[in-house]
């Protein structure tokens, strides 16, 4: 195992002289962390690893998100990172149950319950350095430069630009950057408690900020602006699997969303509850978005895509509890409306009713935003020919591996991972999907390499 936790030096090559395969992550965060282990546990040949991140620490406590305090909206049963060890994360878990900060064993399902983002990350982090400890064939470094702009190789694979100069080869790149490349924007520190605050948002990590916010008593009373008006769903009280019917879920939009309503409301009924019908609709979803027209995954984007959101990304019962508590109380007020503008003293959003002013003491913008296309970074990579916008403009497309694919048979060594990929599959914002796809990845990986050995000489510069 080798860790260099600094800028570029002279190139790496195993001993017996013959050069190391070489593979840069753009991006730290969960995705980034997912895709080198699963490169560490799947790519068998010795290889040089580069990721390109900021912040040049390894730490578990940035592995998930900014509020890593945040408790996660997924149950430990679906967290773990190994796709062959479902219970890998509950067995990490009860390892040591005073340190993880875990309810009493005793009182609740560990596998059913739910826990936070600082101890999925360092869960993260220790599942890593123990899948690096075990190939002593790997090298990785942890760059601290920004990657400006990707472009192909004169002599295979391709480049990765950190500035106007400096220019790097490598074999394949991950991009696993999130949502997106963006700034990150701190939030202004008040001395003390304000009267009125602004979250907009509708989705997880809106209500999560909401309901912090009032329990730390940082605000008397908050608006709650969603552009849909929908809110998160809450997760059954116990945990269910995926309740798959032998019936064929229909080929157009209209009538899967008529089958998947009809079923949820039969187990509503019969009182096993949606959440089970839901997760087995999402297991099939793939197929169905594949069989989709243009026409209607538009659609799907403009009027149902805020509704399966709502549904799928769900609270933990207790949370969802607090926001219906809050909401009935009159603590939490939920407007329906677009985001015009946000000013120091209010925001100004668009309802049905026409433009309106909230005022705020403080706001707090919760908005999920698909990747920015006008990023130095991915004008760089639709310019090169390396990689195409999905036909919903959302992101990147790419095949299940997390391949970017500038037609369906060509590939040229670029991967889009995670939520980059989101315009072409469903639900890959998640983690077991993005376990998943980093393992297939890692398996492509492979064969990318043994297509770039064909030309000797493409893997000799650099």
């Amino acid at each position: 195992m080798t860790l260099v936790p600094s800028p570029f030096s002279a190139p790496l090559e195993r001993s017996d002289k013959s050069p190391l395969a070489k593979v840069a992550i753009v991006g730290r965060g969960f995705t980034g962390l997912m895709t080198a282990i699963a490169l560490l546990k799947g790519f068998a040949r010795p290889f040089h690893l580069v990721m390109f991140d900021p912040q040049p620490k390894i730490d578990g406590g940035a592995v998930v998100n900014e509020a890593t305090a945040t408790v996660l909206n997924s149950r430990v049963r679906d967290l773990s990172v190994d796709p062959t060890a479902r219970d890998d994360f509950r067995q990490w878990l009860e390892t040591d149950d005073a340190r993880r900060g875990l309810p009493d064993p005793g009182a609740v399902n560990v596998e059913h319950s739910f826990v936070s983002g600082e101890i999925f990350s360092a869960y993260v982090y220790q599942r890593f350095s123990e899948a690096l400890r075990d190939r002593t064939d790997v090298v990785i470094q942890v760059c601290p430069e920004i990657v400006t702009a990707i472009d192909r190789h004169p002599n295979g694979g391709l480049s990765v630009f950190l500035g106007d100069q400096e220019r790097r080869h490598f074999d394949a790149v991950f991009l696993a950057t999130g949502y997106g490349q963006r700034e990150r924007v701190d939030e202004p520190s008040l001395p003390s408690a304000v009267r009125n605050a602004v979250v907009v948002g509708g989705g997880v990590h809106a209500v999560d900020r909401a309901l912090r916010l009032l329990t730390a008593g940082e605000a008397s009373h908050i608006t709650l602006i969603s552009a849909s008006g929908f809110l998160p769903q809450s997760h059954s009280p116990a945990g269910v699997g995926s309740v798959v019917t032998d019936q064929a879920i229909p080929g157009t939009l209209r009538g899967a969303f008529r089958f998947l309503r009809e079923a949820a409301n039969a187990a509503n009924a019969e009182g096993t509850g949606w959440q089970g019908i839901m997760n087995g609709f999402r297991s099939r979803a793939g197929d169905l978005w594949r069989g989709l027209t243009p026409v209607e995954r538009g659609r799907f984007k403009r009027h149902v895509k805020a509704i399966y959101d709502s549904h799928r990304n769900r609270l933990p019962p207790e949370n969802y509890q607090r926001l219906q508590e809050a909401i009935q109380s009159g603590a939490i007020t939920v407007r329906k409306g677009k985001v015009e503008r946000i000013a120091t003293n209010g925001v100004l959003i668009a309802t049905s009713a026409g433009i309106e002013v909230l005022p705020s003491d403080r706001t707090i913008d919760c908005r999920f935003r698909p990747a920015d296309f006008d990023a130095p970074l991915f004008r760089s990579v639709f310019r090169a020919g390396i990689a195409r916008r999905d036909e919903l403009d959302i992101s990147i497309l790419v095949d299940q591996c997390g391949r970017a694919m500038v037609s369906p048979d060509r590939f040229q060594g670029l991967f889009a991972m995670g939520p980059l990929g989101l315009g072409s599959l469903p639900d890959i914002d998640l983690v077991p999907e993005i376990v998943s796809q980093s393992h297939g990845a890692a398996a492509a990986l492979e064969v990318w390499i043994d297509d770039l050995a064909e030309t000797p000489d493409a893997r000799n510069s650099g």
